[in-house]
C-alpha cells in the first residue's frame, strides 16, 4: 500500500537548488564588497593554537619596539625562554623580545622575521639569539603552507589553501573572509592542556604581548616508548638557510646560537659530546659571534613539558642559565 506519491520536476528541482545556492552567492559577494571597502576588519587570522602563534610573531616582527635584544628561533626558543623573565634578570637595562615560532618555518623563515624587523626597527638590535631544539638540525623540511601564511599577514591579505579543491571552493565562497576577519576576533577554544592553561586563542595572545613573544607548554613530561631519539645530527641542507640567517642579522648586532636541552632520561650515553660537535660546526655556517656551548645539555626530566619543550618551571631555570652565559653588546 502507498502512502505517499512525490512528482518531481527540472523547475522543481532548480528552484530548490536556486533557494540555497543565492544566499550563498550574496553572502560571498558582501563579504567581498566588504573586504575591498575597508568596511570588514583587517585580517587577523588567529583561528588555533598554531596560527595564532605566527600572526602574533609576524604583527610583533613588523611592529617599532625599543628591543635590543631579540631571541628567535623554533618553538624551544618560544617556550623555553622568557623575555619578560631575560629583562628582568638584566635590571631592565637591555630590553628583548621573543619571536620563536615552529621548526616547520625553517631558517629561511627565520630569516625573514628577523629581516622584517630589522627594517621595522633600523639600529636597535644589538644582540641576536638564535637558539633551536637538536631535533630541526636533523633537516625537517619547511612546510611551505606556513611560511604562505606569514606572507599574507605581511600583505593583509585574506590566508587560503589554493592547492586543494575544498580550499578553493572556501575561497570562491568566501569562507576564508570570513574566518580570518570576524570569526578570529571571537574567543576561540583552544585543545586540551593549552586551553585549560590559556583558555581561548585571545588568551593566548595576550599572553603572549605581555611576555614579549614568550609562551608555555602546559604539559608535564612522563618518559614513555615511541617518543623519538637523540641520534641527532647535522644536515647539510641547513647550510644554505644558515647563510640566509646570518645576512639577516643587522651588521651591527652580535650572533649568538644555542641549542635547547632535553630531558636526562632522553639522552644517550654519548650526547653531551655529540651536541658540543653539532654546535661548533652548525655556529661555523652561522658566523656566530658567541656559540653557548656551556649551557646545559640535559636537564632534569620534571622541568619538561615534552623532548622539545621545557614547562614554566624549568624555562625559568634556563632563562636564569642564559643570561649567565649570555654576554649582550
Amino acid at each position: 500500500m502507498k502512502s505517499h506519491e512525490y512528482a518531481f520536476e527540472p523547475r522543481d528541482l532548480g528552484r530548490l537548488l536556486a533557494s540555497l545556492t543565492v544566499p550563498v552567492i550574496v553572502f560571498s559577494v558582501l563579504l567581498r564588497l566588504g573586504a575591498l571597502s575597508g568596511v570588514l576588519p583587517t585580517p587577523w587570522p588567529a583561528l588555533d593554537l598554531e596560527h595564532t602563534v605566527l600572526t602574533h610573531q609576524a604583527v610583533a616582527s613588523q611592529t617599532a619596539d625599543d628591543p635590543d635584544i631579540l631571541l628567535i628561533g623554533d618553538s624551544s626558543c618560544l617556550m623555553d625562554l622568557s623575555g619578560t623573565q631575560l629583562e628582568e634578570l638584566y635590571a631592565n637595562k637591555h630590553l628583548a623580545v621573543n619571536l620563536g615560532t615552529f621548526m616547520y618555518l625553517g631558517l629561511d623563515g627565520y630569516a625573514a622575521l628577523l629581516s622584517r624587523y630589522a627594517t621595522v626597527n633600523p639600529g636597535r638590535l644589538r644582540t641576536v639569539v638564535v637558539m633551536v631544539h637538536p631535533e630541526m638540525l636533523r633537516g625537517v623540511e619547511p612546510i611551505p603552507q606556513y611560511l604562505q601564511f606569514v606572507s599574507t599577514v605581511y600583505s593583509g591579505s585574506d590566508f587560503g589553501d589554493a592547492d586543494s579543491i575544498l580550499g578553493q571552493l572556501r575561497g570562491l565562497f568566501g569562507l576564508d573572509i570570513f574566518q580570518s576577519r570576524m570569526l578570529s576576533r571571537i574567543p576561540l577554544p583552544l585543545p586540551k592542556e593549552y586551553g585549560r592553561f590559556y583558555g581561548f586563542n585571545l588568551d593566548l595572545y595576550r599572553f603572549m604581548d605581555r611576555q614579549h613573544g614568550s609562551a608555555v607548554d602546559p604539559h608535564q613530561y612522563k618518559p614513555a616508548p615511541g617518543q623519538g631519539n637523540a641520534e641527532y645530527r647535522l644536515a647539510a641542507a641547513l647550510e644554505a638557510g644558515c647563510k640566509a640567517l646570518r645576512t639577516a642579522v643587522p651588521p651591527e648586532a652580535k650572533l649568538v646560537i644555542a641549542l635547547s636541552p632535553i630531558p636526562e632520561s632522553f639522552a644517550p650515553t654519548n650526547y653531551a659530546t655529540r651536541r658540543e660537535e653539532i654546535l661548533r660546526q652548525w655556529g661555523l655556517w652561522m658566523g656566530a659571534d658567541q656559540v653557548l656551548t656551556n649551557l646545559p645539555a640535559t636537564l632534569p626530566d620534571s622541568f619538561f613539558a615534552s623532548t622539545t619543550h621545557l614547562n614554566q618551571q624549568g624555562a625559568e631555570r634556563y632563562t636564569r642559565i642564559l643570561v649567565e652565559q649570555l654576554q649582550p653588546r
